[in-house]
């Protein structure tokens, strides 16, 4: 399966360009507040790497008379104890920036974010006539909580054992299984340990995928379970049956 960054279309030239390429300056020209960044969510994940998205303001680049079509987007990443893991800006991380299916996506990496939930909020921004930022209000924060990162699968007698990384807060884990390359996922049970031995029938010559759903992290009152991402096998890991023991 393609990693992450493949998959992400980046769009650095087109969508975050520089403010030192602009031309000169228009004389009194209007700059109007940027729209709140909504939808926010999670794209995608591997391991430490995660994908989070939200809706792509298709009006952010008329905002600015002066600097028409130059803006960009600023992220920031806490942990659930409001403890601050990351800032991102679009103007000094245009590479991990970019545009999917009208969304946009920038990539936060921190190990940090791969056990235990946290959340994020952005805020846009276009160019007033002075070249400087004019931001939006920040969007309201969005938990993510990550799906468990499996650290081995062994097999014996016809049977995997899938074991993972405890994700802070969990109270138990239900396992996925694909047999469609990823395509989609059957629940095949939940357990409160960080391993499960997965004892359906498996097919031999056959690749599989499994990913683990954290469940029940409680925040601010509520309990929350792995973030649903739109990449359907995010933190997957696969695995190839060459013998079946009945």
């Amino acid at each position: 399966m393609k990693t992450m960054k493949t998959k992400i279309t980046m769009l650095f030239a087109a969508l975050f360009m520089c403010v030192m390429l602009v031309p000169a300056v228009k004389a009194e020209a209007a700059v109007v507040t940027p729209a709140t960044p909504s939808g926010l969510g999670l794209y995608s994940q591997e391991k430490e790497l995660f994908a989070l998205s939200w809706t792509f303001d298709t009006n952010l680049g008329m905002y600015s008379d002066v600097y028409p079509g130059y803006y960009g987007y600023e992220v920031v990443v806490s942990t659930l104890k409001n403890k601050q893991i990351t800032t991102m800006d679009s103007e000094y991380y245009p590479n991990d920036f970019g545009l999917k299916d009208n969304k946009v996506v920038a990539l936060v990496s921190n190990t940090k974010m791969k056990t235990q939930g946290f959340k994020f909020k952005v805020r846009s921004y276009v160019y007033d006539e002075n070249a400087q930022k004019v931001y939006s209000a920040f969007s309201k924060e969005k938990v993510i909580i990550p799906r468990a990162t499996i650290t081995n699968k062994s097999l014996k007698s016809g049977k995997v054992k899938v074991t993972w990384k405890k994700v802070s807060g969990a109270k138990s884990y239900t396992v996925y299984l694909s047999s469609n390359n990823g395509q989609s996922f059957k629940k095949v049970g939940t357990t409160k340990k960080n391993s499960y031995t997965i004892n359906k029938s498996l097919a031999r010559y056959k690749d599989y995928y499994v990913y683990i759903q954290s469940n029940n992290v409680k925040y601010k009152g509520k309990k929350y379970s792995s973030t649903k991402p739109t990449e359907k096998a995010s933190n997957c890991s696969g695995f190839y049956i060459t013998t079946v023991y009945r």
